[in-house]
């Protein structure tokens, strides 16, 4: 008999457990099909308040990107007004991207950067990047019938290191930056070309609001100063030898700050290495070894004029600290610093700065006259 009373009691246990189960699973179901859960979000300015366009999942069937819009006088709350419109909960664990309008940029993310920073479901991790006109027309675009944008989030943001050719920035990065003494930071711009989205150049902001672009030139010579270049591409024209294309990777810079005749000089130093990925020319047409030499000074030359005329645009026209030489200074000429720290944008105009780069170009795998 103890042997069957045992027997109902674990199997009442069982069933009690199995209940629980499937009612929590029936729970956590109906939760997941009222969320909706964006992937991506475009802000635009409005005559009061902004827009939000939204790529977002929701579950069902079929799992597709859908579009919506809502308006309101925060974006927090342009956010919370789309379930006044599908009945979803909005959720931002999964979301990829934000893309500011040209006119937020301008007016300036101050007012609308911090829910992205505050909110307790937003990812620091999330790239952001500027549209060339309105975000909502980004938005908008369809290809086969389906909105695309959201998807190609993490290409676009990784487009930098295929290519060393645009600036990526996270909300971490430009959280970092607005916190800094002097507030500067770099986004890359989206454009619409043939109905596609693509990358466009490299915006530059000085108080949050957008000073200028650096074209792709620029925004290389800018990378390789500030940032690594993992993975790029250099076509150079070289003399009586035609057009190469050379792979650069793993380039490493240092800034170092100076005081001369109470005017500040800066130090950047940058090294690279790159390989022989393409040499067009007659096949026949032997090369000597010393080329390598030639391809080294046409590097060092092409990447110095880039990084010297981003300097000369964004610092010294623009008066926009974008290569981040007030760190240099409070770091190694600290009372310098400290004297000059309210007028440094006034100080920018007075700067002073010298460029060096060095380079290694070695063979991929062929001489450099390939054999067949």
């Amino acid at each position: 008999m103890k042997t069957v009373r045992w027997i109902k009691y674990i199997l009442a246990i069982l069933l009690a457990i199995s209940c629980f189960v499937s009612i929590t699973a029936c729970t956590f179901g109906s939760d997941i099909s009222k969320k909706m859960m964006i992937q991506g979000i475009g802000i635009d300015k409005e005559a009061e308040g902004y827009l939000v366009s939204v790529h977002y999942l929701r579950s069902g069937e079929e799992v597709k990107m859908d579009f919506i819009q809502s308006q309101g006088s925060t974006v927090y709350e342009a956010l919370q007004n789309l379930t006044l419109q599908t009945g979803l909960i909005p959720t931002y664990s999964h979301n990829a991207m934000v893309v500011f309008s040209k006119e937020c940029a301008q007016e300036g993310l101050t007012n609308i950067f911090d829910f992205f920073i505050r909110y307790h479901e937003t990812r620091p991790t999330v790239d952001l990047f500027v549209a060339q006109d309105r975000a909502e027309t980004l938005f908008q675009l369809q290809s086969e019938g389906q909105y695309t944008l959201a998807t190609h989030a993490k290409s676009f943001a990784e487009a930098d290191s295929a290519t060393n050719k645009f600036a990526g920035s996270t909300v971490l990065d430009v959280t970092n930056r607005m916190a800094s003494e002097y507030n500067a930071f770099a986004l890359p711009e989206l454009i619409i070309v043939d109905e596609y989205v693509q990358l466009g150049n490299t915006a530059y902001f000085r108080d949050n609001q957008l000073i200028g672009y650096f074209n792709r030139e620029q925004s290389r010579g800018y990378v390789a100063a500030v940032y690594t270049i993992r993975n790029g591409v250099m076509v150079l024209e070289i003399p009586n030898i035609g057009t190469i294309s050379l792979k650069l990777e793993n380039t490493s810079s240092k800034i170092t700050a100076d005081i001369l005749d109470d005017v500040p000089h800066f130090q950047i130093d940058v090294s690279c290495k790159a390989y022989i990925s393409e040499i067009n020319q007659d096949l026949r047409k032997k090369l000597s070894l010393d080329v390598y030499e030639r391809f080294e000074t046409a590097l060092n030359e092409t990447l110095k004029l880039q990084i010297e005329s981003a300097i000369e645009q964004a610092v010294l026209r623009d008066h926009t600290d974008i290569f981040n030489f007030d760190v240099a200074l409070q770091q190694e000429q600290t009372e310098y610093w400290k004297a000059h720290r309210d007028s440094w944008e006034q100080e920018l105009r007075k700067i002073k700065y010298t460029v060096n780069v060095t380079s290694s170009v070695d063979r991929v795998q062929q001489e450099a006259s390939p054999a067949f």
